[in-house]
């Protein structure tokens, strides 16, 4: 009998300890100002699969966004205004957290949304980006280190220093 229970308590130990190292593999992928920027998992419209790595060498600005937020569509589309004139390279990536729920291309062709929209279906890039609300924004420069974190609207002085470089 005692037997068994030091085999139970053995394979507790091991559960244990194997959470604990996936706990800790996952801090590495949450995203921080200064540090490098997590891996997204997301996908296109079309439902290719979009990778951070396909814009290294650019500066990134990722947008999260709910299709639910005035203040996301709003942002967007003032997004796409100051990209237009911009002086600098920025790709711009709308990322849509809403998952399955909506239709997400209806509401990029109502709303002429033209910048790339990608979707968040599990929203696995959302939690490694800490997004608690809609609209939280990242700036990422070519090298992939994360440059800024806005939650809310991006200040108009960051939108000039970053897009008329």
């Amino acid at each position: 009998m005692i037997k068994k229970v030091i085999q139970k308590l053995g394979k507790s130990a091991v559960v244990f300890c194997c959470g604990f190292a996936l706990i800790a593999c996952e801090k590495d992928d949450i995203a921080e100002v200064g540090k490098q920027a997590p891996e997204i998992a997301t996908f296109d419209l079309q439902g290719n699969k979009a990778e951070l790595a396909n814009w290294r060498g650019k500066t990134v600005l990722l947008s999260f966004w709910s299709e639910t937020c005035g203040v996301c569509l709003a942002e967007l589309k003032e997004l796409e205004t100051w990209h237009s004139q911009a002086t600098s390279d920025v790709k711009l990536i709308a990322i849509n957290v809403d998952g399955e729920k909506t239709d997400t291309q209806k509401t990029v062709e109502k709303r002429h949304i033209n910048q790339l929209v990608l979707k968040d279906q599990l929203k696995i890039t959302a939690e490694r980006y800490q997004v608690i609300g809609t609209p939280t924004s990242f700036v990422i420069d070519p090298s992939g280190k994360i440059l800024y974190k806005f939650e809310g609207l991006i200040p108009k002085d960051k939108l000039d220093e970053l897009f008329k470089g």
